[in-house]
């Protein structure tokens, strides 16, 4: 086996796609699209058989340690190999290990594509199921550092828990695999209006201003607009990068709920003339009692939002956008990677509508996961971010936990002083975090 640099972006795309641990994170065009910042570089290695065919692969971003000034290197979800053949990862780390030392890193960092443990949907460890302890062990003999079993989102670069949809099945019993809140509301937004139409990249600019407002109300950092616009320019002509938006056809809003208006209009003027008869008991008089109640107070609720919507139409005749959603696609796999929605009306359920459109469009395309990216190991509807586990878990995927990060250390001194250096330490992981991917 031969350790190589330098694979040209066919050969080294060709042989990830394929391979069962294929990864947008690892991808030629990934590499480009960092690089375009100048805290990053990156380069392509692989591991090549006697045909010199490759057998496994890394992207290497390489990015300077701030105070120390030398390199740490970083594969995101990689290496992009089989874990399970010791020989092979033996030889590649072994690979990586001179490679590193060639640019004068400290360490470089891995955080494969790896599941540690079965989990249920609700992220309790399945009956039966065994954590892949043995994985770990073998990267800890070849002297990797594991960090731990960190549960928090942000503990990590990349979120160590995320839901995975399998999309093999058909389209009916991917609804019939969703959450009953979830097809609830994913008929809210059809009956309030919502259209998904596929943005471009002009599109961008609202999609980072409806980003802004939902970090402003979340309390996150967000990207600039030219962050976004450089991953779509990088990512969308060959076919990975999707801007959808979901939007608020006023006019189609309007008339269903007049229509709905009407029809609750009727309906309690119908309780109303049943109330009127004089032979009803009491028994059936409060049942239709109990049923008139909640039909006026939804009126009440249509009454109000027709109003708010009348207004909206007069100002916005064509429609507003409320939310949008950045996708990304590689291999077999599709990534729902960005989000974000407006303050405005997100009881139309938005944000379901995108994400159905998103995940059905990609298995038209033939893609056979939709990886939901990212959710708190923390489950406990006292965490922070319950709510985003809650929305992905309603699309009915699997509780993906990964085995985490590993460092290989090439000089300690310099790793002991740079770790150790907890406030510049702290600093420097937030700033990488905020920088997920």
């Amino acid at each position: 086996m031969k350790f190589v640099t330098n694979i040209d972006a066919k050969k080294f795309n060709d042989f990830v796609s394929t391979h069962p641990k294929n990864h947008f994170l690892q991808t030629y065009e990934w590499g480009v699209f960092k690089s375009k910042s100048p805290e990053w570089s990156f380069e392509t290695v692989g591991l090549e058989n006697d045909q010199g065919e490759l057998v496994a692969a890394a992207l290497v971003l390489i990015r300077f340690l701030p105070i120390i000034k030398r390199p740490f290197l970083y594969i995101p979800r990689g290496f992009v190999l089989d874990f399970n053949n010791e020989q092979q990862l033996k030889d590649f780390t072994e690979g990586m290990k001179n490679f590193a030392k060639s640019k004068k890193a400290i360490f470089f960092k891995i955080d494969p594509d790896l599941k540690y443990v079965n989990r249920t949907i609700d992220g309790e460890i399945a009956e039966g199921a065994f954590p892949n302890e043995s994985l770990i062990q073998s990267l800890l003999n070849l002297n990797y550092k594991h960090l731990g079993f960190t549960q928090d989102f942000d503990s990590s670069i990349q979120p160590r828990y995320t839901f995975r949809l399998d999309l093999k099945p058909e389209e009916k019993n991917l609804l019939q695999g969703c959450h009953t809140k979830t097809r609830y509301n994913l008929k809210v937004a059809q009956k309030k209006g919502i259209e998904i139409v596929e943005g471009s990249r002009e599109d961008l600019t609202k999609f980072e201003e409806i980003m802004r407002i939902t970090g402003e109300r979340d309390g996150f950092l967000t990207r600039p607009l030219s962050y976004f616009e450089e991953m779509y320019d990088t990512l969308a002509p060959h076919g990975m990068c999707k801007l959808y938006l979901a939007k608020l056809n006023t006019e189609q809003a309007l008339n269903n709920l007049t229509e709905e208006l009407n029809q609750t209009t009727s309906t309690i003027e119908q309780l109303n003339n049943q109330l009127q008869n004089a032979e009803l008991n009491e028994k059936k008089r409060q049942k239709l009692i109990n049923k008139l109640e909640p039909e006026k107070n939804k009126l009440q609720n249509i009454t109000q939002q027709l109003k708010e919507v009348e207004q909206l139409y007069k100002e916005h005749p064509t429609g507003i956008t409320m939310s949008g959603i950045i996708t990304t696609y590689f291999g077999n796999k599709a990534w729902y990677l960005y989000g974000a929605s407006d303050n405005v009306y997100r009881e139309f359920m938005p944000n379901y509508l995108i994400q159905w459109k998103a995940l059905t469009d990609a298995k038209q395309d033939g893609y056979e996961i939709y990886d939901f990216f990212g959710i708190s190991g923390k489950t406990d509807e006292s965490d922070p971010l319950y709510g985003l586990y809650r929305f992905k878990k309603g699309f009915g995927g699997e509780f993906t936990e990964f085995i985490g990060e590993f460092d290989y250390v090439i000089d300690p001194i310099g790793y002991f002083a740079w770790t150790k250096l907890l406030p510049q330490f702290k600093k420097f992981k937030k700033r990488l975090r905020n920088k997920r991917h």
